[in-house]
């Protein structure tokens, strides 16, 4: 017989979760009546907001099954915010002072779904038992700021990720759950996917298809995904091809695009839609480098310019370093020295081995002995690339991240150089940071190579800059690091110019570089057989694998659980400590296990270990950890010995191959590159591959496709940005 239920039920247990939704769990009722309530993905969208303890509400039929009572749920509410909902906040949170997520999640254990009632109650005699009399009070603040038990409880029940619901919460404080009643598509700025808000938006909200709400979202949606793919703006085309695929009909995506200029999210410029955010940043971008370019600062120009100076003190200077270098610069790089010296903001670019850091360390010398520059910052992207950077001039450098984090903007000014290298990768958002940061009479030298990787995040900047005639700009085009007999400079050039080279014969172990043809599922088998002709053993990382995906054939994924099985597998294992489980066999994010002996690579900027993201390294010892601050291994990086406690382990990754990205800014004596046919595959891609190697290179996988990659334009000139034409040069919206 089935009978209708409605119930209020505390999880006693979770039974089972489905991967993609779904849940079963038992409850008792106030009065000890005990149920199962199945639910299916459209219940519970998100098994993991459940949690033991949790008082939910459900209605259903009822069955008898075996010896219990089981509800088929037709309808669920959480009654209160999920315990990881609490505890993330807390941790996170600006305003709950002190609070970390050992305590967060101590609160939780200590007080479970009571937690909520003490904080509301601001009962801090309770609260103490965990927390300072201080930090109690903060926590008690912050809840009633932001009215925060009733919106995540509200976000809860809409299935929001934990996650994105504090996001939502820290902007919108306690008008949170107003704001998205009123336009449920403002999720999408919260980076909630366009079909799950749409979903809410039509089944919960009653949006109808043509509901201006929804068709201005849209918009604002196509431009997102614009984003994601490198664009700061779109042509009108594109969006409306783009607007059809996700609306489904021509209808509506034209009277989307009719909608006009009421929407406060985007623009439309001449032929070009483009989200406000972006407009805002490359307008920025464009009016800070072209006042730093006049001058900035009334005078300032003039009195660090030549004429004040003269050109004997910037002659000598120049002579004095290449007396202590033994070496004369050329012309070329004696030019770039020149133009960088005397302008506010410059450009140097050249491709790999030009002498661009010979460059710097001439400039610098001219600097602080002609000029009187009295600091100077270097900075690049990536960890990696910094260290390099510091390696290869003998001065400090940071990661731009930890410029703008650890150097205070009013060191900053008159006196100051702020130099950035690997520019090729920087983004319009971070760049834009960074001129925020640095304030006028800072003077600016940007060094990069516009035909290596584009940045992953949107826009270009070295690349809109290339060529711009209000931008003191020079390029380095004579090969100087590397000789002519290695071939690997003429491949090159080749490559840069989208022409297929002439590659050496294989022979194994040698110089310049080869191409060894093979199926994508061959390609781990012939990586593995190229890496032993070259001399690689496992041990280090003189013969380095680079690969341009993360998983599939030829990936880093793959190619590492491969090397790691065949090299390590026998290895002493090491073990981290996890506050709930005590020891456990220590393993990357992707589930392969971590061993003495392992190379690995560190992924995270650690200024307190010294370590950054893009160190390679070996694991050479494990340790005896009782907690979780205790080190549990030793590793060695660049010839120093660091031990990892369990959280810092956590940022280690196997680095028998790493990606192309996290290579740039670094050389390796021998490379191996496994390139197959995808959609990240291009000209840019496979010249960073090839100028990462100093003697050889040794590309494997699909001719064709690499042919193809070769010859077709690189996908940073398919972006389209607005900054080249926002710093008023007449060019194409697509570079």
């Amino acid at each position: 017989m089935i009978d209708p239920v409605s119930v209020q039920l505390r999880v006693t247990s979770i039974r089972n979760s489905g991967k993609f939704g779904g849940a079963i769990f038992a409850g008792m009722t106030s009065a000890k009546e005990y149920y199962v309530a199945v639910c299916d993905y459209k219940i519970i969208p998100d098994p993991s907001l459940l949690a033991k303890g949790q008082q939910w509400s459900v209605t259903g039929t009822l069955m008898q099954w075996k010896d219990e009572q089981q509800i088929k749920v037709s309808a669920a509410e959480m009654l209160c915010p999920s315990g990881r909902n609490i505890i993330d906040w807390i941790a996170q949170s600006e305003d709950c002072a002190g609070i970390g997520s050992v305590k967060a999640g101590t609160l939780y254990r200590t007080f479970g779904l009571a937690l909520i009632d003490h904080i509301n109650a601001r009962n801090i005699d309770a609260l103490t038992e965990v927390l300072s009399e201080k930090s109690a009070h903060a926590l008690c603040d912050a809840f009633a700021k932001h009215n925060v038990a009733s919106t995540l409880l509200w976000l809860d029940r809409l299935a929001i990720d934990r996650r994105i619901g504090k996001k939502v919460v820290d902007f919108y404080r306690d008008h949170a759950q107003q704001k998205i009643e009123q336009n449920p598509y403002r999720l999408i700025s919260f980076a909630v996917d366009w079909k799950k808000v749409d979903e809410l938006a039509r089944n919960r909200f009653g949006v109808t298809l043509d509901d201006p709400r929804r068709l201005d979202a849209a918009v604002e949606e196509v431009l997102y995904g614009g984003m994601r793919d490198g664009h700061t703006c779109l042509p009108v085309s594109m969006a409306k091809t783009r607007l059809v695929s996700l609306l489904k009909t021509q209808e509506l995506a034209g009277k989307a695009l009719s909608l006009g200029e009421p929407s406060t999210q985007y623009y439309r410029i001449g032929v070009s839609l483009q989200p406000a955010g972006t407009y805002a940043i490359e307008q920025h971008i464009a009016e800070r480098l072209t006042a730093i370019a006049a001058g900035e600062t009334e005078g300032l120009q003039m009195r660090l310019g030549f004429r004040d100076r003269g050109r004997d003190a910037v002659q000598k200077a120049i002579k004095e370093y290449e007396a202590a270098q033994g070496f004369t610069l050329s012309t070329e790089q004696r030019n770039a020295v020149m133009t960088s010296a005397e302008s506010n903001l410059s450009l140097i670019m050249g491709g790999a081995g030009t002498g661009k850091t010979t460059v710097l360390k001439a400039l610098y010398k001219v600097l602080e002995d002609a000029y009187d520059y009295t600091s100077i910052y270097q900075v690049a992207l990536a960890g990696r690339a910094a260290q390099r950077m510091s390696e290869a001039t003998g001065r400090e450098s940071m990661t731009i991240a930890g410029f703008l984090k650890k150097v205070d903007g009013s060191d900053l000014g008159h006196n100051t150089v702020v130099v950035v290298d690997e520019m090729s990768m920087v983004d319009v958002i971070l760049m834009y940071r960074m001129l925020r940061h640095i304030p006028p009479g800072t003077k600016l030298i940007l060094v990069g190579d516009p035909s290596q990787l584009p940045p992953i995040g949107p826009g270009l900047v070295l690349h809109a800059l290339a060529g711009h005639p209000a931008i003191e700009q020079t390029e380095l085009k004579v090969t100087q690091r590397q000789t002519a007999e290695s071939g690997i400079p003429a491949v090159a050039r080749a490559i840069r110019e989208h022409r297929v080279p002439q590659f050496a014969q294989y022979t194994g172990k040698g110089s310049g570089v080869s191409f060894v043809r093979c199926t994508d599922s061959e390609m781990v088998n012939t990586v593995r057989r190229v890496y032993g002709d070259l001399g690689g053993d496992g041990s280090d990382n003189s013969v380095q694998i680079l690969s341009t995906t993360r998983e599939g054939f030829g990936s880093a994924g793959s190619i590492n659980r491969s090397f790691h099985e065949e090299y390590r597998r026998d290895s002493a294992m090491f073990f981290t400590f996890d506050p709930s489980y005590g020891k456990v066999g220590a393993q990357t994010n992707d589930r392969i296990p971590l061993r003495v002996g392992d190379l690995v690579i560190y992924t995270e900027n650690d200024y307190d270990l010294g370590l950054r993201n893009g160190s390679l390294g070996t694991i050479i010892d494990g340790l005896d950890a009782t907690d979780a601050e205790q080190p549990c291994c030793a590793c060695e990086f660049e010839g120093t010995r660091y031990e990892l406690n369990s959280r810092q382990a956590e940022a280690l990754r196997h680095a028998y191959a790493i990606t192309v990205h996290k290579s740039q800014g670094s050389q390796f004596r021998r490379v191996i590159v496994p390139l197959r046919r995808s959609t990240l595959l291009d000209q840019a891609l496979i010249y960073t591959a090839v100028t990462r190697g100093v003697d050889q290179v040794v590309l494997v996988g699909d001719w064709d496709a690499v042919c193809a990659a070769i010859e077709a334009p690189a996908k940073a000139a398919r972006r389209h940005v607005s900054l080249p034409s926002l710093m008023s040069k007449p060019c194409n919206t697509a570079l």
